[in-house]
């Protein structure tokens, strides 16, 4: 029979070897043994499910205008019992669904992002994360940024010290410290990151904490979802971890992997056509969708 409750339906899903009982008794621990238990969901979440806009593509293709469902019955039997992945609004809101579920304290925060060249001023509130808070010392959470994602607990503490992953390093800052007035709009913290090829960190997205409601998250998703010309809207995007420090991810026709080793595989190559594009969908991101849903999606980069 599979598993039905919440908890136990996302360890499944997660590969994990741990009972529901198990997972609940961990986070009643310590804070140190909490953010353990944090840090090994992160890993085992961003490897299992994958970052994909292309429900946002497909209602695009149909002519539609909507944002995504993220109730959790619907992301229950999206990224859950089908198999696939979704974008931040999705991820956010089903791990912040598992951590209440475990006891703990958690709330949602909006982010402007701040990657890219040539920004002047603000962008929107378009990514959604989210902070737990463990008697009184908050910690950022999101494994829904994609390829580039924390994985791992991010304490809100200007002392507190970047943390490493296999992928690279990330910390928190003071907004103020990274960011010049015009940018900084209402942001308290900021997310900066750096691989393990980079000499900096740079900046990723800022945000207050500040609790939102969910009609702010609402607004949010339906932007990111519907506003013609973004990232979201233009092409299909999808990234997966893949574990000691590997990555695969495509953007449009591109497809670009990363596997570790002495001497590391890169591979880059352009998809071809519809058929190509169902393959490496489900060959590289594990995503195996009917035809009838990722040819529409193709036709949308084909226009491109």
């Amino acid at each position: 029979m599979a598993p039905s409750s919440l908890i136990a339906r996302y360890a499944d899903r997660l590969g994990l070897d741990s009972s529901e009982d198990g997972l609940r008794r961990r986070a009643h621990g310590t804070t140190d043994e909490i953010i353990d238990l944090i840090d090994e969901l992160l890993a085992a979440h961003v490897r299992s499910i994958c970052f994909e806009n292309l429900d946002v593509i497909a209602a695009r293709a149909a002519g539609e205008s909507r944002s995504i469902p993220t109730d959790l019955d619907s992301l229950r039997a999206k990224l859950l019992d089908a198999g696939r992945g979704g974008y931040c609004h999705e991820h956010a809101t089903l791990i912040r669904a598992v951590l209440r579920e475990l006891g703990l304290s958690a709330h949602p925060v909006l982010a402007r992002v701040h990657l890219g060249d040539g920004r002047t001023a603000p962008g929107g509130l378009t990514h959604q994360a989210t902070i737990v808070d463990l008697g009184g010392r908050r910690f950022l959470i999101d494994p829904g940024f994609g390829g580039g994602t924390p994985q791992a607990a991010l304490a809100l503490d200007a002392e507190s010290k970047p943390r490493k992953t296999e992928y690279g390093e990330h910390r928190l800052v003071p907004a103020d410290t990274a960011l010049e007035p015009p940018m900084r709009a209402e942001a308290e913290w900021a997310l900066q990151s750096r691989s393990n090829a980079d000499q900096s960190f740079r900046t990723v997205y800022a945000f207050a904490d500040i609790p939102r409601e969910q009609a702010d998250l609402e607004v949010s998703n339906w932007f990111t979802a519907t506003k013609p010309g973004t990232r979201f809207t233009g092409a299909p995007v999808v990234a997966r971890t893949l574990g000691n420090g590997g990555k695969v991810s495509l953007e449009g026709r591109q497809l670009h992997r990363v596997r570790p080793g002495g001497e590391p595989e890169r591979l880059e190559r352009t998809v071809t056509d519809a058929a190509d594009f169902a393959v490496v969908l489900r060959e590289e991101f594990g995503l195996n969708l009917d035809r009838t849903f990722t040819d529409p999606i193709w036709g949308i980069v084909e226009q491109q």
